[in-house]
């Protein structure tokens, strides 16, 4: 059986929403694919993926609690835990663009099809986030409701989650700079915790903003309104510097987004690496941000939501 699901970006809110307030997230237009069989030596994984921020795609060893949790997903779809999936993504690992969260959804749109049963957003979401687990620790959510979905949401942590379809008056185009700094979500969201923890009355005023630059930027978004959502990526990513969750790298592509012309430009995902995204006003601007932030020394592409 064959599936697949895209990747995301957070445009605002990362962090915040694991507090329980909002996320605007996006998805991209790159994808996992995964292609399962059963198989009576399984499980087993033959991942490819590109290396080092390239688009070259190489063979990685899949970890072992990876097979341990998708053996557990495909139980829980109603699948045999005996199988051999081979994953392609097109995504860089580790780079804050829900590649965890696709082949998540992917998987569980697999699983599901063996299963012979539906699997529609909600329920592929439900199955990615024990999958999610496994990389993040305790997720907020986000990352397989966006791959679930696709286009764009304002999303909110809860039992429910309540997820808000966001319409972009007119298309989305955004750069997308690696900084080939590979961070885990743990190692980012835990010291956030710890620090909040010793001071709430310091860091939940800034989280609380966070959130309500994302819900200021599902309107900008509904508006059409560019500049407005531009000056939120700005701040959003002052703060989420102030809270100790950027880096050198991620702070000199920002850097580097700007000078070239961004509208605005933000870490994205949980920071201490991955990559920054910028803001273009349109796919030739996109394109022009993306060469600037080639000829600096740094992996970049452009892509459109809508």
């Amino acid at each position: 059986m064959k599936a697949s699901a895209p990747g995301k970006v957070l445009l605002l809110g990362e962090h915040a929403v694991v507090y329980g307030h909002p996320a605007l997230a996006a998805a991209l237009e790159r994808q996992v694919f995964v292609e399962i069989e059963e198989d009576s030596r399984g499980p087993a994984f033959e991942l490819l993926a590109p290396t080092n921020g390239g688009s070259a795609a190489a063979s990685v060893d899949p970890p072992a609690e990876l097979l341990r949790a998708a053996a557990a997903m495909a139980i829980a779809a109603g699948a045999p835990a005996r199988f051999r999936a081979r994953v392609r993504s097109e995504l860089p690992l580790g780079a804050g663009l829900g590649s965890s969260a696709a082949l998540g959804v992917a998987l569980a749109r697999a699983f599901s099809q063996i299963a012979r049963r539906d699997c529609p957003p909600e329920r592929a979401e439900l199955l990615a986030l024990e999958l999610e687990r496994v990389f993040h620790g305790a997720p907020s959510g986000v990352d397989p409701a966006i791959c679930a979905r696709g286009g764009v949401i304002l999303f909110r942590r809860g039992e429910p989650a309540h997820i808000e379809r966001v319409s972009p008056r007119r298309p989305l185009h955004l750069v997308v700079a690696l900084t080939g700094v590979l961070r885990g979500t743990r190692s980012t969201v835990l010291p956030l915790s710890a620090r909040r923890a010793e001071r709430p009355d310091l860091y939940d005023p800034m989280l609380a903003f966070l959130g309500e630059l994302a819900r200021g930027g599902a309107a900008a978004l509904e508006r059409g309104d560019l500049q407005d959502l531009g000056l939120r990526f700005d701040a959003a990513h002052g703060v989420l510097a102030a809270v100790g969750v950027s880096c050198a790298e991620l702070d000199d592509a920002v850097a580097t987004l700007r000078k070239a012309g961004a509208l605005g430009a933000k870490l994205t995902g949980a920071g201490g690496g991955g990559a920054a995204i910028g803001l273009a006003r349109d796919p030739e601007h996109a394109e022009a941000l993306a060469a600037a932030v080639r000829r600096a020394g740094l992996q970049a592409f452009a892509e459109d939501v809508s």
